[in-house]
């Protein structure tokens, strides 16, 4: 598959592809997973014919100039079925990407199957390394440990991937600051282009959240967590690396362009079992459910359902609820030639209100977080739920 650029510089779209299959569910993840095996070639085979189905309606126009595979565990399948991949979607669909990226897990990860992937076409490696402790990965329900991390990176870097980002996760339960500070400065020893860290989120249906109903986690307090929040950007920035959304730092020109389409509500097609799509203004979802995902598929038809249709003041505050996650904020003109209606008129006693309590700046029509507002985003974005 060649790699290359869009044709219409104008036109952003992304990929993405849902690969579901874990060897273990982390007690923290509600992200749609499953243990069991699959074939390989049953799942290629219903990918493939998602994305010839979505080809009769997603324009030749629109090409899709970013591709993130993410899960699940991605490392777990082969290149083989990586090349397959490829070649398939872009006989099926617009598929123009500069940007290629596949979530990893560190253990296991090789240098023959590094360097598959990257003659492939990936350009991109996202490693979850969540940790460089043996507690934290321990506290994390982790399987790899700290020098499962740096060896990846290492066989990453001789396969030729000059685009590494890696995960991190604060906040977990028993962490002190110090633990934060080691974790950021091992991360930092590897001399990676981006940095993704994450406060731990208890979600409901998560073993986490069953241990924090019962009493049993013992999270940090109120005033460490801000300790961290504090603590992420300050040694971060201090090394080069640019936060540019509330949770993502990266050096300069190495942003992850499949997110920022996310964050500016751009559209985006979603393959695989509870993938999103986002596509004239709806916002559409596969099911949950590998078996559901697989039968639709054989019978012929997409798994697809549309959630919601955004239009009007719903587009706007969606618009602005994911937008605000960026440092560079919202630009309120544009959003208002784009859906045909003024925000900061629809918003001004919202707009107002939060200037006042010094969560946002409204400069020459573009709306963004204080320092103030970054720590208290969640409250921020309500306001416009």
């Amino acid at each position: 598959m060649e790699v290359g650029a869009t044709a219409n510089p104008e036109a952003r779209a992304g990929l993405y592809i849902h690969i579901p299959f874990c060897r273990a569910k982390c007690p923290y993840c509600d992200f749609y997973s499953v243990t069991h095996p699959l074939e390989e070639d049953s799942f290629l085979s219903a990918l493939l014919t998602e994305a010839k189905l979505w080809s009769e309606f997603w324009p030749r126009d629109l090409p899709l100039e970013t591709l993130y595979v993410g899960g699940g565990t991605p490392s777990l399948l082969s290149p083989r079925f990586y090349e397959r991949l490829l070649e398939g979607l872009a006989e099926a669909l617009p598929l123009a990407p500069e940007e290629l990226t596949l979530e990893a897990n560190p253990e296991g990860l090789g240098l023959e199957y590094l360097r598959a992937l990257r003659g492939i076409g990936f350009n991109r490696l996202s490693i979850g390394a969540q940790s460089f402790s043996e507690k934290g990965l321990s506290a994390l329900g982790r399987r790899h440990g700290p020098e499962d991390t740096r060896q990846a990176v290492e066989a990453a870097r001789r396969a030729g991937f000059e685009n590494l980002s890696l995960d991190l996760i604060f906040g977990w339960p028993g962490q002190s600051l110090s633990d934060l500070q080691e974790d950021l400065s091992a991360a930092l020893a590897l001399s990676p282009e981006h940095l993704s860290c994450y406060e731990l989120t208890v979600e409901k249906g998560t073993p986490f959240y069953r241990l924090l109903q019962e009493g049993r986690l013992a999270l940090p307090s109120e005033d460490l967590l801000v300790a961290m929040h504090e603590t992420v950007p300050e040694v971060l920035e201090a090394r080069g690396l640019k936060r540019y959304e509330i949770s993502n730092y990266a050096h300069r020109g190495r942003l992850c362009r499949h997110n920022l389409l996310y964050w500016r509500l751009k559209p985006y097609l979603g393959l695989g079992p509870a993938a999103a799509s986002f596509w004239e203004r709806k916002r559409l979802r596969n099911p949950e459910d590998l078996e559901e995902y697989l039968r639709a598929l054989r019978e012929g038809r997409l798994p697809t359902v549309v959630e919601e249709v955004l239009e009007g003041e719903e587009a706007l505050r969606e618009a602005l609820f994911v937008g605000l996650r960026l440092l560079e904020g919202v630009d309120l003109e544009e959003l208002s030639r784009r859906f045909g209606r003024d925000p900061a008129r629809l918003f001004a006693s919202e707009i107002a209100r939060l200037r006042d309590l010094g969560l946002v700046t409204l400069e020459k029509g573009r709306l963004k977080l204080t320092p103030k507002g970054v720590l208290l985003a969640n409250q921020v974005q309500l306001h416009f739920l």
